[in-house]
């Protein structure tokens, strides 16, 4: 059950942050592939899934303790503001407060 509401709640997480400028795609990391490399695909990891760009961990009452969120940025913008953007948009998606999202810029394209 509380993957079922992760998975949705990262597709949703994944739609806010897309629509921010500067925002060219959502790519993980090599620790991301390399912490997901042993767990099975995933049904919902299909065209437009956000797969494991990102990531969200629960506390005891279901409340999201932890959002990891990997992005690539378009190349004329600045990748801090656009990150600071995506960390804003992550947040508000997700109920949580800002300190609880963590945005890394995996490539600039």
């Amino acid at each position: 059950m509380k993957s079922e509401r992760a998975k949705d709640l990262a597709l949703i997480v994944a739609e806010a942050v897309l629509a921010v400028p500067g925002v060219a795609c959502l790519r993980p990391g090599l620790r991301s592939f390399l912490h997901t490399a042993g767990t099975r695909p995933s049904a919902a990891r299909g065209p437009g899934a956000p797969g494991a760009a990102v990531r969200i961990t629960f506390d005891s009452q279901g409340s999201v303790a932890g959002l990891q969120v990997d992005v690539v940025v378009r190349a004329p913008q600045q990748a801090a503001r656009t990150a600071r953007a995506v960390r804003a948009a992550a947040a508000e998606a997700a109920a949580a407060t800002p300190e609880t999202v963590k945005v890394t810029v995996t490539g600039m394209v």
